[in-house]
């Protein structure tokens, strides 16, 4: 009885377990599924990595180098960024040499930043550096820190920009043409709207063209003549500052020292005649100006004694000079006592006091100058000077002053063309723009084409074991 159930029981148990051999047999009998499944998955991966590839973006790429950009300013003095680039007067300029328009979509495909395509030259420059393993902690730091100068000192040379052709709907080749159009465009709207080439200083002292006809007969005549002479001399004066514009002439071939020349020379023989013969015959223009002047000195005086009061001051607080510091006298080594830091804050402030009162001076110095000048016409207006043959004078005054103002608005307008000359655009291709190079595949496809054939091949083994046996 015991042998009759422990037989059952071991056949029982022999049709529980797996034969590997009813496995292999089975799989040998469906060995077209395990080979259709795999493809199948593998035709259906390169599907999905050439879509993928199709809808990823390949941008248009251009490096282009800076000129006459320093430290991220114009030659004027004022401050560049990459943004620039992308001010809606600049990207519509660009975006007419297509006759496009531009909208919110337009400018997120065009982005600007600084780069230079040196810098990867300079990576790898000092990486090998950073190779050596002998190197201590200090030199590894010396040498990220003088990279990290390195890197931002080359970016800020150059610019890169990158446009996004496939979303603005374009072809490659439009692309490139956007790309060649768009620093072009920028350079020219900066230089003949914003004139970022000429010192900002000359905006101040140029004249209009109403100067010229200044008849120099009445009070306001005079008055404004003076004021136009005065930006006339400072704006030759700022000329003559830039070593390159010196050789620059005007249209009668006088240059920035000839113009100042005969300047000097009109205001010593015509003007200032007529400007002393102004307050003869007193008006209200007249009257206006000596009170204006008389205020502006008074006033001046109260600068210049509110200075000398700090000076005093100062020099009072100088005398008070802290205890000298202890040293050994053979061999002048700092001895530290319980005042020395006190004793170094004291010097410390002194240094700092000595900087503000050459600052103090200086602007001493200039109120001062200013106070001169103003005494000075109004002790002309004191002379009561009475000229003679007035008319023949004052003709020959006005045909003098209006050579001098044509030949200043001549010179200023031979050294804003000289400057755009000079400067000419400000960049330098590096290279044409280029489409980014990109595989025909995405990145990590063949990693993709092995998990599809290995997931083909177990889904296969799971239909080819579950598949029921035929009867």
């Amino acid at each position: 009885m015991k042998e009759s159930q422990q037989t059952i029981l071991s056949e029982d148990l022999n049709e529980d377990e797996i034969s590997i051999s009813d496995i292999i047999r089975k799989l040998w009998q469906r060995r077209g599924l395990l080979i259709i499944m795999p493809i199948i998955f593998m035709l259906l991966a390169v599907i999905f990595l050439f879509t993928s590839a199709i809808r990823t973006s390949t941008p248009i790429l251009y490096f282009v180098q800076l000129k006459g950009i320093e430290k991220s300013t114009y030659p004027n003095g004022t401050e560049f960024s990459p943004q620039d680039l992308l001010i809606p007067e600049v990207v519509a300029r660009a975006a007419e040499s297509l006759g496009l328009t531009v909208d919110d979509n337009f400018r997120k495909s065009i982005s600007v930043e600084f780069g230079s395509p040196i810098s990867a030259g300079l990576h790898k420059k000092y990486q090998e550096k950073l190779a050596n393993k002998k190197l201590s902690a200090a030199e590894i730091d010396r040498i990220n820190d003088e990279y990290k100068q390195k890197l931002q000192s080359t970016s800020q040379m150059g610019l890169r920009i990158t446009i996004d052709h496939t979303a603005l709907g374009l072809t490659a080749d439009q692309g490139i043409v956007l790309a060649n159009a768009l620093p072009r465009s920028w350079s020219e709207v900066f230089t003949e709207k914003y004139r970022v080439i000429v010192d900002t200083r000359l905006d101040n002292v140029a004249v209009v063209s109403n100067d010229t006809s200044n008849p120099l007969q009445s009070t306001a005549d005079i008055l404004s003549a003076r004021k136009t002479l005065q930006r006339l001399e400072l704006g030759v004066e700022i000329l003559n500052e830039d070593q390159r514009l010196k050789a620059i002439t005007s249209q009668a071939g006088l240059n920035g020292s000839d113009l100042l020349s005969r300047l000097g020379q009109f205001k010593e023989i015509y003007f200032r005649p007529i400007f002393s013969g102004l307050f003869s015959n007193h008006d209200a223009s007249s009257e206006s100006f000596l009170i204006e002047t008389r205020l502006k000195i008074a006033e001046l005086d109260r600068n210049i004694k509110q200075i000398d009061h700090i000076l005093s001051d100062i020099k009072g607080f100088s005398r008070l000079s802290p205890e000298k510091v202890q040293t050994d006298g053979r061999t002048e080594n700092l001895q530290l006592t319980d005042n020395t830091f006190n004793q170094l804050i004291e010097l410390a402030n002194q240094a700092s006091l000595s900087e503000f009162m050459q600052t103090m001076f200086i602007e001493r110095r200039d109120l001062v100058s200013q106070k001169a000048a103003m005494q000075t016409d109004l002790d002309r207006a004191q002379a009561n000077f009475k000229m003679t043959r007035k008319d023949e004078f004052i003709n020959k005054a006005k045909v003098e002053y209006a050579f001098l103002i044509k030949e200043y608005t001549s010179l200023l307008t031979s050294a804003r063309k000289a400057r755009r000359q000079l400067y000419g655009d400000f960049f330098k291709p590096f290279g044409s723009p280029e489409k980014i190079k990109t595989s025909l595949l995405p990145p990590k496809s063949a990693m993709v084409l092995a998990l599809s054939f290995f997931l083909g091949i177990f889904l296969a083994m799971i239909v080819a074991l579950a598949w029921p046996n035929r009867r």
